[in-house]
């Protein structure tokens, strides 16, 4: 586990930010993966606003990423 108040490296919130886009992983098991805290997945998903639950625990929606366009 991560210690207290640790940052994330950007490689390691871009691998985060990969999992939540490309894979069915729960955020659990995406924090097991990245030996983090479900509160620090949590916090990346909500940040990069990667999926919306919209109040629910177990299914999501991704929200649609553009990059790069104006």
């Amino acid at each position: 586990m991560r210690g207290k108040g640790r940052s994330f490296m950007d490689s390691e919130i871009a691998r985060i930010v990969s999992l939540l886009t490309s894979t069915d992983m729960s955020i659990t098991d995406i924090a097991k993966r990245m030996r983090c805290s479900v509160s620090a997945v949590n916090s990346v998903n909500r940040r990069m606003k990667v999926r919306e639950y919209a109040g629910r625990r177990t299914s999501w929606e991704t929200v649609e990423r553009r990059f790069g366009s104006a």
